[in-house]
Order: C-alpha cells, then structure tokens, then sequence
C-alpha cells in the first residue's frame, strides 16, 4: 500500500496553503480518503492533481540530481 499523506504534509511539500488544499478538496479537484474525521492522500492522487493543475511542480518534483547534473554537463 502507498504512503497516505495528510493536508498539513502536502502543504507543506507543495508550498500550498491549507484553504487551497480545502478548496481543492471541495471543489473536486483533488481526491482524498476520508478516515474517521481526517483525510489522506496517497502518491497516485497527488501525482495526478499536479499533473493536471500545476505542470511546473509536477515536472520539477519528478527531475533527479542525475538529470541535473547532466544538464550541467552539456552547458
């Protein structure tokens, strides 16, 4: 089973604040499961809403130090 995430965690990640990660929530945007009175998120749902909503993160979250540094390489 993946990792499961709380709003605070992925606020924290993802430079969001905590009313957009609630607004995202009640907007439909970004899928979560519901435990008792908390919610989590897990890698797929995360992945998929910064994908879709924000490109730029999604792509600078998936570049490794290995792609950096031959970046550098070829400047």
């Amino acid at each position: 089973m993946n990792d499961l995430y709380s709003k605070y965690d992925i606020s924290e990640t993802l430079k969001l604040s905590v009313a957009t990660i609630d607004n995202k929530m009640k907007d439909g945007s970004l899928d979560y499961y519901k435990i008792g009175k908390s919610v989590r998120f897990d890698d797929n749902q995360i992945e998929t809403f910064l994908r879709k909503f924000y490109p730029k993160k999604h792509l600078a979250k998936s570049i490794t130090d290995v792609d950096v540094s031959r970046l550098r390489q070829a400047i």
